[in-house]
């Protein structure tokens, strides 16, 4: 809205207080006025209602000013209304009045919503101790309901009392928005002339806004047979208003008001001036946003990384929005798992099914970027000189035996079998037929989900088989791209405006999503839920979350959420390729007592990848959720040693030994290990993997001990295929682990995820867009490179005293698309 219509709503907004302002004599006094104290929801809330601060309604900050015989007055009022909080400066000629107030909610929303209590202190000048206090509870059980009373302790007088009812009488007529129209009454319980309390007359009112924007109301006071008639215009962030105060042969004024908020209102008259949403997808999208660095009381975040959570958070917030008809991607540029990328797919279908579109522009088109826009996209705009790199999905490993066996190292690689293929990399000198086998399997499911999702999104453009037309790429032209029917038009950029509004008949774009005012008196009683996040490699001992899965600090995690009574089950979100058989093993332990000491349900939903100890700690849920790509499965132990006997020889190092016990030097790197020794390891990994099938067949009921073992052996899977066979229960993401925990919990009404892993964090937190080293030249080789070792050096330092591991093969990156 430009400022000339801005400017001319004040007028009309003032005008109406003009057009009553008559004279007055005495004193005005907003908190004796005839505002209703159970209804109200303006920036006056502090002088009517204190408690009601505990809304979100009264934010902001405001002047307003009195009105005489059609003239401003030097009576004015500045208000600053923040979370919870108030401050008011009244100003009225040489007189200055200070107010401070609060107000919050009483109890969180999963005990007892919709109950609130405040106060507010006003005192006169610097006559601190001479102040009033004014105190206010309200209760909202119903949406149509809200009952409120106040109490007021002046300064060596008694107090005073009042009383408020108010409803909305449409609330259940589905046609009417918001139910805004609400009657309320209010009495008020003071002392006669005899020292006596009695109620008095009571006050009578109605406030309207069946046109969003156009506030209209009033109330009438028996008692003084006094009217209060009120005006407002909301748009934006911005209300304007006036009220004006009418009694026979008394005081009669007029208020008038501007209230700028950080929460936008309904659109204006129900006008939704339609728009795109350009929503920007740089950097990474993640399971669990965890801190880069910490140090002291500083977490230092990736400012590009985001969670899949806020992600969706987001798609949703714009789908709710009335002004926004589709999401616009300018070159999304985001790096994610395939199982996370079907997840922010499953919410843009959501986002789609509101009648809302999705458009993409790109100057180049990555392979992963195409099979993301292609399978959603209304339309996909190409630069007359990019190019469309599809090119289909690959696995590719290294392979080191050559190397350490030039040098002198050779390697014990003891797999539970052959499929357990974690270590090959240091053990072979080329992918094993086993590998191959696993790998080829695990592409072509994949692969599958690919072409299926690019012939939902835009099948019927191609002019062949969506398998043939992958096979054809990459795009180098952009003309081939276009006669191929992989993109829609070529364009320049600048052109792009013109394009989506001939295709979509809008072309306007927000960048920011707007807060929206929520009218609702009462909020659902909500349920918790507990949301646990392990993502990284499962280790002994204390680490970061979202980095890895530390045994200590996971199971305290778990602990503490089993524990709370508050919470009504367990989420577990899992992105692990595994790690450490022990830690996996007491993880399990600690969910188990969830289920059996605490009878909590626990539900793990698997993302990007989910696989050996990633596995084992998903195993006994009562449910197990997947995206139809997360890579799962690999039941299997594999245990990895070094003998670098040889290498001592050519270094010319020699080494000797005095021992207590026949196995005191049990694995030295420094000599070959004996038949012996390999006995015992192979022994320690095959009971281990016994005992990873027997939680396996625990934990599924549906499988036998035998079905177990032959879908076992280190075999990964997608989530398709372990749906299939029974290692999981169901396809999908958060909302429906939320689904399957609703049906355990027997909830009905609202869920709330609660983020228990998040919650315990402390400190200041930090979000770094960039390296500031980025600016050197050849940084990002160097730092390419040195992630590598680093990424090595950490493998190292987690596991170097394991002697069985529960490792994936597979993690997220090693599919490349």
């Amino acid at each position: 809205m430009n400022k000339a219509t801005i400017l001319t709503l004040l007028c009309l907004s003032l005008a109406f207080g003009f057009a009553f302002a008559q004279s007055t004599s005495e004193p005005i006094d907003l908190g004796a006025s005839d505002l209703p104290i159970a209804s109200i929801d303006n920036i006056f809330i502090p002088f009517a209602n204190p408690s009601l601060l505990g809304t979100t309604h009264a934010r902001g900050v405001g002047w307003a000013q009195v009105i005489v015989d059609r003239k401003l007055q030097k009576h004015y009022w500045l208000i600053a209304n923040m979370e919870g909080i108030s401050y008011l400066y009244e100003n009225n000629e040489r007189t200055s009045n200070h107010t401070i107030g609060w107000g919050t909610e009483v109890f969180p929303a999963h005990l007892m919503p919709n109950l609130y209590m405040g106060t507010a202190y006003k005192w006169t000048n610097d006559k601190y101790a001479e102040g009033a206090l004014r105190s206010g509870v309200t209760y909202r059980p119903l949406n149509a309901m809200s009952f409120a009373m106040t109490w007021d302790n002046p300064h060596k007088a008694a107090p005073q009392y009042r009383f408020g009812a108010a409803i909305r009488p449409l609330a259940l007529a589905t046609f009417v928005k918001d139910h805004r129209v609400e009657l309320s009454a209010d009495f008020n319980y003071v002392k006669d002339s005899q020292t006596a309390y009695e109620f008095q007359k009571p006050t009578l009112g109605f406030n309207t806004e069946l046109l969003n924007g156009i506030g209209i109301g009033g109330t009438y006071n028996m008692e003084n047979e006094g009217a209060m008639l009120n005006f407002s215009i909301s748009t934006g962030k911005r209300s304007i208003g006036s009220f004006t105060r009418v009694q026979e042969n008394a005081n009669t004024y007029s208020v008038g008001y501007v209230h700028l908020t950080d929460q936008a209102f309904a659109p204006f008259l129900g006008l939704n001036p339609k728009h795109w949403y350009s929503m920007r997808m740089p950097g990474e999208i993640v399971t669990y946003k965890s801190a880069k660095y910490s140090f002291g009381p500083f977490q230092i975040f990736e400012g590009k990384q985001k969670s899949i959570e806020q992600v969706i958070a987001e798609i949703t917030q714009a789908k709710n929005d009335p002004t926004i008809e589709g999401i616009l991607f300018t070159n999304p540029s985001f790096a994610t798992s395939f199982a996370l990328m079907q997840e922010l797919l499953g919410a843009l279908k959501d986002f789609k099914s509101a009648g809302k579109k999705v458009e993409f522009y790109f100057d180049n088109i990555s392979n992963g970027g195409y099979i993301f826009a292609a399978s959603i996209a209304d339309n996909i705009y190409l630069n007359p000189m990019g190019t469309v790199d599809l090119r289909g999905l690959s696995i590719t490993s290294p392979y080191l035996k050559s190397l350490l066996d030039s040098m002198g190292i050779d390697v014990l690689n003891f797999r539970s079998h052959k499929y357990k293929t974690a270590a090959n990399m240091f053990s072979e000198t080329e992918m094993t037929p086993a590998e191959r086998e696993v790998y080829d399997s695990i592409l072509q499911s994949i692969m599958d989900n690919v072409i299926a999702q690019i012939s939902s999104g835009r099948g019927e453009r191609f002019g062949k088989p969506v398998k043939d037309i992958i096979d054809e790429g990459p795009y180098f032209l952009a003309k081939d791209a276009h006669d191929a029917g992989l993109v829609d038009k070529l364009i320049y950029q600048d052109e792009l405006e013109k394009t989506i509004k001939e295709s979509a008949g809008f072309s306007r774009k927000k960048s920011v999503l707007e807060d929206y005012r929520d009218y609702s008196w009462a909020k659902p009683k909500e349920k918790q839920i507990a949301v646990i996040y392990a993502t990284g490699n499962i280790v002994m001992g204390k680490g970061a979350a979202g980095k890895m899965i530390a045994h200590d600090t996971t199971v305290k995690l778990i602990r503490a959420a089993r524990n709370n009574k508050d919470y009504k089950g367990i989420i577990l979100r899992v992105d692990s390729g595994g790690g450490s058989a022990q830690a996996s093993d007491i993880i399990l332990r600690e969910l188990q007592l969830a289920q059996s000491k605490n009878k909590k349900p626990v539900v793990v939903s698997m993302t990007g990848v989910a696989g050996s100890g990633g596995y084992y700690i998903a195993c006994g849920a009562d449910r197990i959720i997947a995206q139809p790509t997360t890579i799962t499965g690999s039941i299997g132990v594999v245990g990895l040693a070094f003998n670098l006997e040889r290498l001592m020889e050519k270094i010319r190092v020699n080494w000797s030994t005095v021992k207590k016990g026949e196995n005191a030097d049990f694995g030295s790197l420094y000599r070959a290990w004996s038949e012996e020794e390999k006995a015992l390891m192979e022994y320690y990994i095959e009971e281990v993997y016994e005992d990873f099938v027997r939680k396996v067949d625990a934990g599924r009921k549906n499988l036998s001990l035998e079905e177990v073992h032959q879908f076992a052996q280190g075999r990964v899977w997608t989530g398709e295929q372990a749906k299939a066979i029974g290692l999981i229960d169901d396809l999908g993401g958060l909302d429906k682990a939320i689904e399957h925990m609703r049906e355990l919990t027997g909830i009905k009404g609202k869920i709330k995820l609660v983020d228990a892993t998040t919650s315990c964090k402390k400190g200041v937190v930090i979000s770094m867009k960039s390296n500031p080293l980025a600016v050197f030249p050849g940084f990002d080789l160097v730092n390419d490179v040195s992630s590598e070792y680093i990424e090595l050096y950490e493998l190292w330092k987690n596991f170097r005293d394991e002697n069985a591991m529960m490792l994936s093969p597979l993690n997220n990156a090693s599919v490349k698309f």
